[in-house]
């Protein structure tokens, strides 16, 4: 599956040092994927944080919307 970030990801993620391959890594692995509104909410736990990668599926392609780092963990994951 192809993986395109939108402009507005790019810059989150890179203001919010968020390396791609941990992304690449919560999309191939979740802890916890949920659809809401048509688009998805895709979990990963990393260390003692949540990474929150925002995505639509359009056609073969992941869409990365958003993605960021919490520490709310049982928030996400309880």
């Amino acid at each position: 599956m192809k993986i395109h970030y939108t402009l507005h990801a790019l810059e989150r993620i890179r203001q919010r040092g968020i390396e791609k391959s941990l992304i690449e890594q919560c999309l191939n692995n979740p802890d916890k994927d949920e659809e809401i509104e048509e688009m998805h909410r895709c979990l990963k736990r990393i260390g003692n944080k949540v990474l929150v990668v925002i995505y639509r599926n359009v056609d073969d392609t992941l869409v990365i919307i958003t993605a960021y780092m919490t520490s709310k963990v049982h928030k996400y994951l309880p």
